[in-house]
């Protein structure tokens, strides 16, 4: 009998940022939306702005469509977040695709490979602001 390796998760704050950690692996879409269900729970629980999820050590990832539909159907509070994503240069071209449905869906997203550049990237000037509102939205006076 083939023994199931799960994913772990951890969270912490450091200087302002809610710091998440997933380990192991994720090889069922079952553990993958148990895993994203966990992280919107984090990130409600701690309402901190910026988020950085770390899962460099993290087995397996979601398929392309999974990811672009998981993305436009994320609960509201998370279009309000600045995550960074750290993952390894072998996932650079799915963390790419990731990165590019999130924004286009209205999140503020950015993925890197080196952890202290995406600390420093949540703690800049650099965050893409009001991203999520329409041009109607921000530009009306009702």
């Amino acid at each position: 009998m083939k023994k199931k390796t799960e994913y772990q998760i951890s969270s912490s704050v450091s200087d302002g940022i809610l710091e998440i950690v997933v380990t192991g692996e994720l090889a069922e879409s079952a553990r993958d939306n148990m895993l994203l269900n966990e992280v919107i729970s984090i990130t409600k629980a701690k309402s901190l702005k910026n988020v950085l999820v770390d899962i460099r050590a993290l087995k397996g990832r979601s398929g392309i469509l999974e990811t672009y539909e998981r993305v436009r159907n994320y609960p509201s509070h998370m279009y309000e977040l600045n995550f960074a994503i750290v993952d390894i240069m072998e996932n650079a071209d799915f963390q790419s695709f990731h990165e590019t449905t999130a924004v286009n869906a209205g999140m503020s997203l950015e993925w890197f490979s080196n952890i202290n550049a995406a600390r420093a990237w949540l703690k800049s000037n650099d965050l893409p602001l009001l991203r999520h509102l329409t041009k109607r939205n921000f530009l009306s006076k009702k």
